[in-house]
């Protein structure tokens, strides 16, 4: 995952990260926030705009785990991302949790 920092329309920083263990609590979240049945069958455009319209509810979430899974991340450097990209950030963890979960049933199968 990539998150760019903006001053403006320049980017002036990038954090990235290969991967990230998701912590129940950030499943559960998910969970309480979304339509899970929708969330497991629909599309990216269906999923991204799940996330936009959940955004306002779970703002207090988000920025607690962007700084989880951006290691340095500050609170100051998280006013200068771009929406869009928060968003894309947050269906990746979802589509990643969902993956998670599917693969821990599959092995108790």
């Amino acid at each position: 995952m990539k998150l760019n920092i903006y001053d403006k329309k320049q980017i002036v920083k990038t954090y990235e990260t290969e991967s990230y263990d998701l912590m129940f609590g950030t499943v559960e979240d998910i969970m309480t926030l979304f339509n899970v049945d929708k969330l497991k069958s629909g599309s990216d455009v269906e999923i991204i705009k799940m996330v936009g319209e959940a955004l306002p509810k779970c703002i207090g979430s988000v920025k607690p785990l962007m700084k989880d899974i951006f290691e340095g991340l500050t609170d100051e450097e998280l006013k200068k991302v771009k929406i869009t990209d928060m968003i894309t950030i947050i269906m990746e963890v979802i589509k990643y949790a969902f993956s998670q979960i599917s693969l821990g049933f599959e092995s108790k199968n």
